[in-house]
């Protein structure tokens, strides 16, 4: 095989540090957790979770720059996280087979909160309380111009 027809792979740490399901997987559990625990709110659909996702990636990482690709891409592979979390019993799906996509609300499970309570550990911790932080600052609804200028214009 030539040198030209030879597919290309990225090394593992390079798609982990960009590419990291589990690492997305453990950060929608996390909101959900943080939802229950902190604002009593035991169902959260769809677009309220990467809405809390969105915001809590710009507010930790470093760019200004407008998230509407990303948001887009998180959209798509939403529902892929959410069947693997419903698998493992970390997470229930509340719907029926009628049910539309954008209807659909997820609550985490009592596994799912035994599971958070036993990885507990000090940047976990940082984690769940920077979550809860973002939550109370801008609330899902109250901040819609606002997280619409984030995603198109990066700034919020």
């Amino acid at each position: 095989m030539t040198k030209l027809n030879r597919p290309s792979h990225l090394p593992v740490e390079i798609d982990l540090l960009f590419d990291n399901k589990k690492l997305d997987i453990l950060k929608y559990l996390s909101i959900l957790y943080q939802a229950k625990i902190s604002l009593r709110q035991r169902k959260l659909t769809l677009e309220q979770l990467l809405y809390y996702y969105s915001v809590l990636y710009f507010k930790t990482s470093s760019g200004n720059t407008p998230l509407i690709y990303k948001y887009l891409r998180d959209k798509k592979r939403i529902n892929e996280i959410i069947i693997y979390l419903e698998n493992l019993g970390f997470v229930k799906v509340d719907g029926d087979i009628t049910t539309q996509l954008n209807g659909l609300k997820v609550s985490i499970s009592k596994d799912g909160i035994a599971a958070i309570d036993s990885w507990q550990s000090e940047s976990i911790n940082v984690y769940l309380n920077h979550i809860s932080i973002i939550m109370d600052e801008c609330s899902y609804g109250t901040k819609n111009s606002e997280f619409q200028n984030l995603l198109y214009e990066g700034e919020f």
